[in-house]
């Protein structure tokens, strides 16, 4: 009887959420703008290099201050122009620095003017053609970038918060043919890019965005602290961070191959939803089955992948899993930083109960435990009645 029950019970929260991944794809309230492109090609020790500029992430040339560089400005102003470039555009090749042997600057070509209903168009460039050189030929090469627009572009008729984004295209040649390519998107957020790296350097990078944002995430901290708080048990640990991580590796997973999209106006008010829930079942006693307390945490995780998501795309950081050669290599370094950041969570929190329960030797784990309850409760509540209102 029960196993029949467990198996209803697994295939309705299947469906269930089968419906909220599939069947409520909303529009994103941020939006990712591609603003400039840039190719780089290699041949050899040889890279040459051609790449769009803002002109409003240049200073010291509008002579006329209409935001925009004609040729008798880029003239004038050539020698100065070419060296704010060249400080704000770094290549590297195994470590080593290329050097700049020659550069031109040029009006970049006006862009077509955006279609109706587009939210932004790409500010005044220019386009800076050059070819700068390494001693010997790298394997893995680096670009640095940070000439990023002054404009806000959310006053270009975006509403909403938008990210600038420059896409690169990087090839390796030998004698006219292309041997190797590949693609990456540059952003305030994420100004440095690998090309042709190995794969196990891929999944290194990506732990480290893993790790940055589950520490850098208040909310599923917050979640973390009141799921683990309500019971102190190393089995129970290992078990809840594992169902955590495989389910918001999921939606994670998805989302980022542009396979789910839902709005973070529904998102984020789940994940406030999900923290006010745990406490509420920790400050009621109620005990429920390591089992089925699985299940929940696998449920709730799955929020919070969602939620993970969407706060890469709103970075533009989402695209770069897209984008890379290793997709799924990618997701999985994502998921692993995740992993060490609630490890570390976990091991901080240990560390504070090992204290704790020091300090109130003669009173049990009742005291502390219930003032977290009430915070992350409180803090939930706020959060939901924030992003819902």
């Amino acid at each position: 009887m029960n196993t029949c029950l467990s198996r209803r019970f697994f295939r309705s929260l299947w469906r269930n959420v089968q419906c909220a991944l599939w069947l409520a794809p909303l529009a994103l309230s941020a939006h990712v703008v591609e603003t400039g492109h840039a190719t780089v090609s290699l041949s050899g020790k040889q890279v040459f290099v051609a790449i769009s500029i803002p002109v409003a992430a240049l200073t010291g040339a509008d002579d006329n201050a209409d935001g925009v560089l004609d040729r008798a400005e880029i003239w004038a102003h050539q020698a100065d122009l070419i060296t704010q470039v060249q400080s704000g555009v770094g290549l590297e090749g195994d470590g080593r620095k290329a050097v700049w042997s020659q550069m031109v600057l040029t009006p970049a070509q006006s862009p077509d003017s955006p279609a109706a209903g587009a939210a932004v168009s790409a500010p005044p460039q220019l386009l800076a053609v050059g070819a700068a050189a390494w001693e010997a030929a790298p394997a893995v090469v680096t670009l640095d970038y940070g000439l990023w627009s002054r404009t806000p572009l959310a006053a270009l008729g975006a509403p909403g918060p938008v990210v600038e984004t420059l896409k690169v295209n990087v090839s390796r040649t030998q004698d006219g043919k292309t041997l190797a390519e590949e693609v990456g998107l540059l952003s305030p957020h994420q100004s440095h890019l690998e090309f042709f790296a190995p794969v196990q350097r891929h999944v290194a990078n990506f732990a480290r965005h893993g790790f940055d944002h589950i520490l850098g995430g208040a909310d599923h901290i917050v979640f973390l602290v009141a799921l683990l708080a309500s019971g102190i048990s190393m089995r129970r640990w290992a078990a809840l961070l594992t169902a955590f991580t495989v389910a918001h590796g999921v939606t994670f997973g998805l989302a980022s191959m542009g396979w789910v999209s839902v709005s973070a106006a529904l998102v984020e008010p789940a994940i406030a939803a999900s923290i006010v829930l745990v406490s509420a079942l920790h400050l009621l006693r109620k005990q429920v089955v390591l089992k089925w307390e699985l299940l929940l945490v696998f449920g709730l995780g799955l929020v919070h992948g969602l939620g993970f998501a969407s706060a890469m795309r709103e970075e533009g950081a989402s695209q770069l899993i897209a984008l890379s050669p290793y997709p799924v290599w990618s997701i999985v370094g994502f998921n692993l930083g995740i992993e060490a950041g609630q490890c570390a969570v976990a091991l901080a929190l240990y560390a504070l109960v090992w204290v704790l329960c020091r300090l109130f030797a003669g009173q049990g784990d009742a005291v502390w435990q219930r003032a977290a309850g009430v915070l992350s409760l409180a803090v939930g509540a706020f959060w939901l009645i924030e992003r819902l209102v």
